[in-house]
């Protein structure tokens, strides 16, 4: 039984260490701070850690006001439970070594309404008793007001990407242009089917145009997605199987995270799925020379 019991202690301090990341250590100071305590918290911080603010005021003057971690405490102490809340759009971390930095635009709520929104930005570094990550610096922006500020979707990122997919594809069956093309990147690449169909997105808009503006362009629908989302990089991408004129083909797309909640297309691919036994027949058909086989 003892046996038994030490091995379960180890395996629960190894998933203790597993889950000591730049991540867990911003998380658990928004937790702290939610919470209104700030128990422990210090060990969460470098004993040279600093924070300052970079504020623009209306005649477009950058102001970097120094804070204190100390009085960052003491605020904190003073709230009820529930009063700072920070939500957080993304968390986008960079690491080497034992240096890490992390972007994080967010929204703060006091008593439950909105007060300021802006980016923070931490430095940690990995050098605490147990190997932990503790945070260097943090660096913030601050804007006013909800017409400044948007709302932390509820929605994940992988759900975010399933909707803009779906709703790319739909906007082409409904002909509805604006949709479909505001959907992607301005540097956007777009392959087709045929080996000449690699398009920037101007030329694609231009080869598109005469199907959207007769109501009638293409109707694609997925039958099979796999969304791919990178949290540290914010970038995605998803491959799907689609029902369409041709029969099945494959489609796969590179996103990038544009604003807060949105996303955009940076790169699709289209290709037409033939089967193995098929291979030959389709050579003949397209014309293709066959290359011998080293």
């Amino acid at each position: 039984m003892r046996i038994y019991l030490a091995l379960f202690v180890l395996l629960l301090a190894s998933g203790v260490r597993a889950q000591n990341t730049p991540q867990a250590t911003i998380k658990t100071i928004f937790d702290h701070m939610k919470a209104g305590d700030t128990t422990g918290l210090r060990a969460y911080f470098h004993p040279a850690a600093t924070l300052h603010s970079v504020l623009t005021k209306p005649d477009g003057q950058t102001v970097v006001g120094a804070g204190s971690i100390d009085k960052w405490f003491e605020g904190m102490q003073k709230a009820e439970a529930g009063d700072w809340e920070e939500t957080l759009h993304y968390l986008e971390v960079n690491i080497d070594g034992h240096l890490a930095s992390a972007w994080t635009p967010y929204v703060f709520n006091y008593k439950g309404e909105l007060h300021h929104c802006g980016v923070n930005t931490f430095q940690l570094v990995k050098d605490g008793s147990e190997g932990q990550w503790r945070v260097l610096h943090i660096s913030d922006t601050r804007r006013d007001g909800p017409g400044d500020c948007t709302p932390v979707a509820a929605e994940s990122p992988q759900e975010a990407i399933e909707a803009l997919a779906t709703n790319w594809h739909l906007a082409a069956a409904n002909a509805d242009s604006t949709t479909f093309f505001d959907s992607m990147t301005d540097d956007a690449i777009y392959i087709g089917t045929d080996k000449g169909e690699h398009w920037t997105k101007a030329e694609f808009l231009g080869f598109a145009a005469p199907y959207f503006a007769r109501g009638q362009a293409w109707d694609f629908n997925a039958t099979e997605r796999h969304v791919f989302y990178d949290p540290n990089q914010q970038v995605a991408y998803w491959d799907e199987l689609l029902d369409t004129w041709m029969g099945p083909c494959r489609g796969t797309a590179v996103v990038k995270r544009d604003g807060p909640n949105g996303w955009k297309i940076a790169h699709y691919t289209l290709s037409m799925t033939v089967p193995n036994d098929k291979v030959q027949e389709v050579m003949e058909a397209t014309g293709e020379p066959r290359k011998a086989r080293n």
